[in-house]
């Protein structure tokens, strides 16, 4: 465990968030009650797309109506006398409470009524709730068309667990600028203000050439109907010249760049069609190329059986140039048999998950890494894993449509002819909600990780990873609870 050094006591009673704080007049708090509270994180990039935002409407009372404890609300010791508070209910991830304003919290194990802003904001993170109040969901529907261009079978690795079925095969690019036209048209039939893109193969970086004719059809189309664009690369990183960053940063494109440990690590997990290792080319591509031209990538770590304990030396390369870092499971492609052993066994993955987050703990970024610490997991509350069948395609580079990129092999129609959203959400992965998937009914996490990949729940009944989620889910959170005394001061 690491020494913090506390900064010194604020001499001002004062009541902050994760992204901002605010001096209030000693009255408005208290005897000096703190609360800071995460309400922002950084959108990670990864191989799927993050879901809709749901969220938990406060519970409104009459005058006078006595509030209590939330139960089975999840507490930890802090430095500096703060501790952790995470409810089931929270809008998004931890507050972390100094002492009075713990003790204060603490006072609802006897059921009293608001008296003063500490008790708004406790109410406000669905700490304390209305005696007898029931929780509800408030939803909303999702803001972005996530789509995945699958734009060739071609890659320059061969990557242990890669789920493509290898050929020269790529995507025509008529077949690519219809895929664009009928994604535009999407968004503005769905209603989607914001339309994403991710370019993927294979090595989408062995034909770049109409990665950019692509961008300049969705930029200009995008433009004319006035939809927001996103647009993000993934890459192993090994293709990547100065000129091609020149285009990423004129065009916003993001890159997001596999990273599977350091040297032989990663070497054993992505190597090249001969055998020869990539991570000395990746390195090169991050340090010499994209870093001094101002460019930062996302670094994807997969985490097998195989490269687990090499994980924290990955997210120590990347915390040291200051890179967002996310940590993602490995998933079994469903038409094939366990592949070299890479398949997760819980205690492998969870000590070498652990000793990742010691290094994240050592460095203590202050820009938002919770939702990129435990695979597919989010923060902010939400009833579905991921986008499959609401706001989700993937486009074969034969142009058929398929729900996720990990089933591009058993598209579910033949063209992107029709309401393609429609199509999608007819194929055979049922992202149901996690209110209904009785496993997750009494799991103090579940409005977070929501059960898992629902593709793994179509195979296994349930996620296989779920007692991991549960071991690792109280580390990540304590680990926001120090980022966020850091960002707020009361770290050094």
């Amino acid at each position: 465990m690491k020494n913090y050094m506390l900064a010194s006591e604020h001499t001002r009673p004062i009541v902050l968030t994760g992204e901002q704080s605010s001096m209030e007049d000693d009255c408005a708090c208290p005897d000096g009650a703190t609360i800071l509270r995460f309400d922002h994180t950084l959108a990670m990039e990864n191989d799927c797309a993050c879901p809709s935002q749901t969220g938990f409407a406060r519970l409104e009372s009459a005058p006078g109506i006595l509030y209590e404890q939330t139960p089975r609300t999840h507490t930890d010791s802090l430095p500096g006398g703060f501790h952790l508070a995470f409810s089931p209910y929270t809008p998004a991830g931890p507050s972390a409470l100094n002492a009075p304003a713990w003790e204060r919290w603490q006072s609802f194990r006897v059921p009293r009524p608001l008296e003063n802003p500490v008790d708004e904001t406790l109410a406000q993170e669905n700490l304390i709730v209305p005696v007898g109040g029931q929780f509800k969901l408030r939803t909303s529907p999702p803001e972005t068309l996530i789509a995945w261009l699958h734009l060739t079978n071609a890659c320059n690795l061969s990557c242990l667990y890669c789920y493509v079925h290898k050929s020269p095969e790529y995507m025509p690019e008529h077949t690519g600028l219809e895929a664009v036209e009928r994604l535009i048209e999407t968004t503005q039939e769905r209603g989607f203000p914001r339309l994403k893109l991710k370019y993927a193969g294979g090595e989408p970086m062995l034909h770049f050439s109409l990665v950019k004719k692509l961008g300049q059809k969705a930029r200009a189309l995008a433009r004319q109907t006035g939809i927001e664009l996103e647009q993000v690369l993934l890459s192993n990183g090994t293709r990547i010249s100065a000129s091609d960053v020149e285009w990423f940063l004129a065009n916003q494109c993001k890159l997001m760049i596999s990273l599977d440990g350091l040297g032989k690590a990663h070497d054993r997990m992505r190597p090249r069609k001969n055998g020869s290792g990539t991570f000395e080319r990746v390195a090169r591509t991050i340090d010499e190329i994209l870093l001094p031209k101002g460019m930062t990538p996302f670094v994807s770590i997969t985490i097998t059986k195989m490269n687990a304990n090499s994980a924290a030396d990955a997210v120590r390369w990347a915390l040291t140039r200051d890179l967002p870092v996310s940590l993602n499971f490995y998933r079994q492609p469903d038409h094939r048999h366990n592949q070299n052993g890479l398949a997760l066994e819980d205690e492998i993955i969870i000590q070498g998950m652990l000793a990742a987050y010691q290094v994240f703990e050592e460095y203590l970024p202050t820009r938002p890494f919770l939702n990129g610490l435990l695979d597919r997991a989010q923060m902010n509350a939400h009833l579905h894993t991921c986008g499959v069948g609401q706001n989700y395609i993937a486009i074969t580079h034969e142009g058929k449509l398929a729900q996720c990129q990990m089933q591009l092999h058993a598209p579910v129609a033949q063209s992107l002819q029709g309401d393609l959203l429609s199509l999608v959400s007819g194929g055979n992965i049922h992202n149901i909600s996690v209110e209904e998937k009785n496993s997750c009914r009494d799991c103090l996490y579940r409005f977070r990780c929501t059960g898992g990949c629902p593709l793994e729940s179509l195979r296994f009944g349930q996620s296989p990873n779920c007692k991991i989620y549960q071991a690792l889910f109280p580390a990540a959170l304590h680990l926001e609870g120090l980022r966020l005394l850091k960002y707020n001061g009361y770290l050094q």
